[in-house]
């Protein structure tokens, strides 16, 4: 008598043993958030005989008893799972639920497979360029050739990991054509096969990708692990793919994949007609003394530790224990756009990229004043800037006058032609000896998180309770004209004012 399996689509929390005959069609390692060279959970989604699809995950206690024995494309007959609700915030599919690997969990590999293996889901190329509007939570399949290539350029993510970022151009069989970003590990899977004079098609499969539109223009984005590349494999989808290529275009002995010019500029000048969180001025302050223009980190993450516990610093927020803190830049500036003043708060990053050194560097080789801060950080001072602001629902519903900064640029092309695009054209009003009595930056800030996941905040806005200082102003430049009537009357602990010029 066969044996009777159950189909995904049924699953509920009434009943604890499961017994199903599926597919893997994607399985892959999740690194911890804390330590990445540890793996947290292996992930896999599963596919029955009626296509239904279900996440099933096998947690760190059980990863190294699984890993290497589940192989991706292979039928199980797989018991055992304990059922539990997705809570998860990054969806990989739409899915209720999640099957929990426990001690008791058993896989059997089927060597003879009852049904067919249908592992991909399709998007064309034109669908996705005519599409009315692209949900970033939609992870699909693509299969194309690649006919052109953007030399690859490394990047520093906002938790210092070097990562790298490659533009590669897509075609389908009927020559249209989409732009795809790889980042990290899929740029060294893929350089090998781009080699100049390559006259063979490179045909890829990208499994679990996902769609962006920016500035218009949609392409393609590799989402975290989940997602795939297969490169000219023996996969069915490939070679069917390649035939049809091949039999409908002559042969030659041409170059196939085009040298495209790189976009060093690109990420900036396609941001500045996204919205209104760019602003451009010159910082002509520095709100800082000696001790608070940095602060004690973990070594693991950018928390906030302030005393050891004995003789090692542990971080609440990732339990790691150093026997030293780490130094991150803090620094609160003042920005001068010509119709008024903005006080921002700059960290780490932004703050190596102008200093050219970092905090550790700063505060161990150069003499601090009774309450001055180095003399480096005097190197950021008359710098005129591009500046993307984070501006959250506290600082329009709360008044809070510090706005974090997310990115810089200093390019003095890209600042120069999209100064005035960026400030906004209305005129200054109520001014006095050349000053506003208010800030025009872009004029209606969006009060949503930034949606590039490269510069998300997140992390670094939980990071320190209180990002507020109180310590004057240790240099004003002479570009402002308003000398003492900068200060705020009100200010009660002598923190600047940031949108508000007193008259005397």
């Amino acid at each position: 008598m066969a044996e009777s399996y159950d189909f995904l689509g049924d699953i509920n929390t009434k009943k604890l043993w499961w017994s199903f005959k599926v597919y893997i069609i994607r399985i892959w390692e999740l690194p911890s958030k804390f330590n990445e060279k540890e793996v947290q959970s292996i992930e896999m989604i599963l596919q029955d005989s009626k296509g239904n699809r279900m996440i099933a995950s096998i947690p760190k206690a059980l990863v190294q008893k699984w890993s290497g024995l589940i192989i991706q494309f292979q039928m199980y007959a797989m018991n055992n799972f304990i059922v539990v609700k997705n809570t998860r915030i990054a969806q990989t599919i739409p899915s209720q639920w999640i099957l929990t690997f426990s001690h008791r969990t058993t896989v059997n590999q089927i060597q003879e497979p009852s049904f067919p293996l249908e592992a991909f889901r399709f998007r064309t190329i034109v669908e996705l360029l005519n599409a009315d509007k692209i949900l970033q939570s939609d992870l699909f399949d693509v299969i194309a050739e690649v006919v052109g290539k953007e030399d690859p350029r490394d990047l520093v993510t906002t938790k210092g990991k070097e990562t790298k970022r490659m533009v590669i151009v897509l075609e389908d069989l009927e020559h249209n054509k989409i732009d795809c970003i790889l980042f990290g590990k899929m740029v060294d899977q893929i350089l090998p096969h781009l080699e100049d004079g390559t006259v063979e098609p490179v045909i890829v499969l990208l499994q679990f990708f996902k769609a962006i539109r920016w500035n218009g223009k949609t392409s393609l984005h590799s989402h975290f692990e989940v997602s795939k590349i297969h490169i000219n494999s023996q996969l069915k989808e490939i070679e069917t793919f390649k035939n049809r290529l091949l039999s409908d275009a002559p042969a030659t002995t041409s170059v196939r994949i085009s040298q495209i010019s790189s976009q060093s500029k690109w990420s900036t000048v396609d941001e500045l007609t996204q919205g209104p969180t760019w602003i451009t001025g010159t910082i002509v302050a520095i709100n800082a003394g000696k001790k608070d223009w940095y602060y004690k980190s973990c070594r693991n993450c950018p928390k906030k530790v302030d005393t050891p516990i004995g003789n090692r610093y542990e971080c609440d927020k990732c339990g790691h224990t150093h026997g030293s803190a780490a130094l991150r830049f803090k620094v609160e500036v003042m920005v001068y756009d010509g119709t008024g003043s903005i006080s921002l708060l700059l960290w780490d990053r932004e703050m190596v990229q102008l200093c050219g050194k970092r905090a550790e560097q700063i505060r161990d080789t150069e003499a601090e004043g009774d309450d001055e801060y180095p003399p480096t950080l005097n190197n950021i001072m008359d710098r005129k800037l591009l500046l993307k602001i984070n501006v959250k629902s506290a600082n329009i519903k709360q008044f809070d006058q510090i706005y974090t900064v997310m990115k810089i640029c200093d390019d003095e092309e890209i600042i120069e032609k999209n100064t005035q695009s960026v400030l906004s054209a209305e005129p200054s009003t109520n001014t006095e000896g050349g000053c506003s009595n208010s800030v025009h930056v872009s004029a209606d800030f969006n009060l949503k998180n930034d949606c590039d996941p490269e510069y998300n905040l997140d992390a670094m806005e939980e990071s320190i309770s209180s990002l507020k200082c109180k310590t004057p102003l240790k240099r004003t430049s002479n570009i402002l004209k308003c000398g003492s009537q900068f200060v705020n009357e009100t200010d009660e602990d002598g923190q600047l004012s940031t949108n508000k010029f007193s008259r005397k």
